[in-house]
């Protein structure tokens, strides 16, 4: 019995640190993304759809694993709409061997390209 309690906070206590750990990653705010940069999406598709940025890689949380091919090589910058979704996807793109400079949180109903300029 107390293996199992053991395992299932152990379980309890890394999906709390996966989800609501802050990353070792800094905070960007739009006016610091470059071209030179590869900014991905980590938003639903709801949401990403919702702007046209065709200089963003649209690439939901759950997506990331199988789709991860799809991201160009260089140095990346994670857009996401609240801190949750920043961790986890700077979380699973560095286990992915990318290198994450930083994330962007945009505020709920704004479109990308009302937020970012890459031009």
């Amino acid at each position: 019995m107390l293996v199992i309690s053991l395992l299932v906070v152990s379980v309890f206590s890394y999906m709390l640190y996966y989800r609501y750990f802050p990353v070792s990653t800094k905070q960007w705010f739009s006016h610091e993304v470059t071209s030179g940069h590869v900014v991905v999406d980590v938003r639903d598709y709801q949401d990403s759809s919702k702007g046209d940025c065709e200089e963003v890689v649209a690439l939901p949380c759950g997506y990331i694993r199988r789709y991860f091919s799809d991201i160009p090589s260089g140095p990346l910058v994670v857009m996401g709409s609240n801190l949750i979704e920043c961790n986890v996807g700077v979380r699973q793109l560095k286990r992915l061997g990318f290198s994450v400079e930083g994330y962007l949180i945009i505020d709920d109903g704004k479109k990308c390209n009302e937020y970012l300029t890459l031009g």
